[in-house]
């Protein structure tokens, strides 16, 4: 299991994954000891079945009894438990290392954002997974995976000199940004008045809504202030450029933050409906090194982590968790389908290459039709139901948990 007479596209499949596999797994104990289960690869193989071709433990065991291997639907249970610190390690290896050295090429630009997970029944957030992308390579260089009570921060991600850090207003508090700032990477943040403050160059406080009022007629403003982590008392120099939206614009983030209002059943301040106006964005970078115009435009950038983890949740079914809160399969699940991901979006630019910038031009490419019909054939290469004409039906037809009775 696989079976000896496996399709070549699965052993092809299993070329794309670290060359550390087998040692991960007996490091990370997944695998201790030969038994029905062979070896790590073997093991592997398991969770694909659970996680890539989303089969049910009980369906697993029919895989497994056809293709000559003993096992109950509790006996796999009782493996995939033990496998999550090892796809998280896997999971590591497969993303692209870092060099964090300054670069002298020019920045390297990194988008952070986060997604709520939520299982069946949930009534909030079961887990996170917090991902950092580079655009230009146009594949995601980090992910975690954490419970619900790790909140967004950039300081879960490695970063360094010569990274120029994108985030949403998630990401817009004192203290991660001061800590962030201390690596060497520069951040691009947008923010919110209501959840940083903000500080003059002579450590006054600094009332930006007040300042966005007395210039309401302006489309760019930028001020040059300072933001302080109120433990520690340090402090750094920022930047915060504000663009004023059109009309129509303006009415779209209206109707926006009226619904989130409606949906929280709270009530709607002046205020917020004020500042949706604006788009805010804190950069650690000087007007003379990248002007606000410039950052500004970067920023527009940040939308396409939104069509990543889209492409993740809907395409891959990437958060559908099948498993209860908490539990080992959960973790199982989640993380294959985030090695699942990679696999899918690293077939994808191999096979376009160069050709997808020039496609990316045109404005007529999309990633939705690569991304869905490489991961048909992923399914399709670990299920091999072609190989399954060779299966002793009659094995599969009793139910092994039964039989013993």
């Amino acid at each position: 299991m696989p079976p000896v007479e496996f399709d070549s596209r699965y052993e092809q499949l299993k070329q794309e994954l670290p060359a550390e596999l087998a040692e991960l797994a007996r490091a990370h104990k997944a695998f201790v000891r030969v038994r029905e289960i062979k070896s790590p690869d073997q093991l592997l193989y398991l969770v694909f079945l659970y996680s890539l071709a989303d089969l049910s433990l009980r369906e697993e065991a029919g895989v497994c009894v056809g293709a000559g291997i003993d096992l109950t639907d509790e006996a796999i249970r009782q493996r995939l438990r033990a496998c999550p610190d090892w796809l998280q390690a896997l999971l590591g290896k497969m993303l692209p290392r870092v060099d964090l050295p300054a670069r002298q090429e020019g920045w390297r630009i990194v988008i952070c954002d986060g997604s709520q997970i939520s299982g069946p029944g949930a009534k909030g957030t079961d887990y996170r997974w917090h991902l950092a992308y580079d655009p230009v390579a146009q594949q995601i260089d980090q992910l975690h995976l954490t419970d619900a009570h790790t909140v967004e921060s950039l300081t879960l991600f490695r970063l360094g000199l010569g990274d120029l850090v994108m985030g949403d207003r998630g990401f817009g508090k004192a203290k991660q940004l001061v800590e962030t700032r201390k690596t060497g990477a520069h951040l691009a943040v947008r923010i919110s008045p209501q959840h940083l403050k903000l500080w003059t160059r002579q450590s006054e406080a600094f009332d930006l809504v007040a300042a966005l009022r007395a210039e309401r007629d302006q489309t760019r403003l930028s001020f040059a202030l300072e933001i302080c982590q109120e433990k520690s008392g340090e402090r750094i120099p920022v930047w915060v450029h504000a663009h004023h939206l059109d009309e129509r614009q303006i009415n779209q983030a209206r109707r926006r933050v009226k619904r989130k209002a409606s949906r929280n059943s709270s009530t709607m301040r002046e205020q917020t409906l004020f500042l949706s106006e604006w788009v805010l964005v804190l950069t650690t970078i000087p007007p003379e090194e990248l002007s606000a115009d410039v950052i500004l435009e970067l920023y527009l950038v940040r939308w396409q982590i939104e069509l990543v983890i889209k492409r993740y949740k809907s395409l891959l079914d990437g958060a559908d968790v099948r498993a209860k809160k908490g539990s080992p399969l959960a973790k199982v699940y989640l993380l294959g389908k985030l090695i699942f991901a990679v696999m899918v979006e690293r077939r994808a630019l191999r096979r376009l290459g160069n050709e997808w910038t020039r496609m990316t031009d045109s404005r007529k490419a999309t990633w939705w039709r690569v991304w869905k019909l490489i991961a048909v054939e992923m399914k399709e290469a670990v299920l091999n139901t072609a190989g399954w004409s060779a299966w002793e039906w009659k094995a599969v037809s009793v139910d092994p948990n039964l039989a013993e009775l």
